[in-house]
């Protein structure tokens, strides 16, 4: 044991750690980095709500064109879907060759408010998912998104 304890001695003389300022330094620099990523990241929080909005505004005019080819019509009422009517599937489109239920076209629930023309192109809408909203403006699919 007298021998493990002259050799530490021997191991450790003369090394000291890092002093006050050294440490410093690599704080500050560590907080910089941090600062750096974090203005960087911040950009990117938004666009995943946005694509999700887009997504579901898209697939809601695909439901409604479908809708539309099936009862061999070319116009139809303009309308809204919501999450309050949509979500069960009884929204009832009206098209020049008679009435469907956007339900049996779209087998999801919308976290949107859309509204489309007469030709069943979506126009306008807002989505609200996980507590972000987004707009969207259907001339460039753009609004608070773009």
């Amino acid at each position: 044991m007298k021998a493990f304890r002259g050799l530490t001695k021997k191991v450790y003389k003369g090394e000291g750690g890092f002093t006050l300022i050294e440490l410093l330094i690599v704080i500050i620099i560590l907080g910089i980095l941090a600062a750096v990523v974090a203005f960087n990241v911040a950009g990117f929080l938004g666009a995943g709500t946005c694509q999700t909005a887009q997504t579901e505004a898209s697939s809601v005019q695909t439901a409604i064109i479908a809708g539309m080819a099936d009862h061999n019509s070319g116009s139809m009422t303009s309308a809204t879907v919501n999450p309050t009517n949509s979500a069960d599937g009884n929204l009832t489109v009206t098209c020049s060759q008679g009435d469907f239920d956007l339900g049996d076209y779209l087998h999801l629930p919308t976290h949107g408010n859309w509204t489309w023309d007469t030709s069943g192109v979506v126009t306008d809408g807002s989505y609200e998912g996980g507590g972000d909203i987004a707009y969207l403006n259907s001339s460039v699919w753009g609004g608070a998104c773009a």
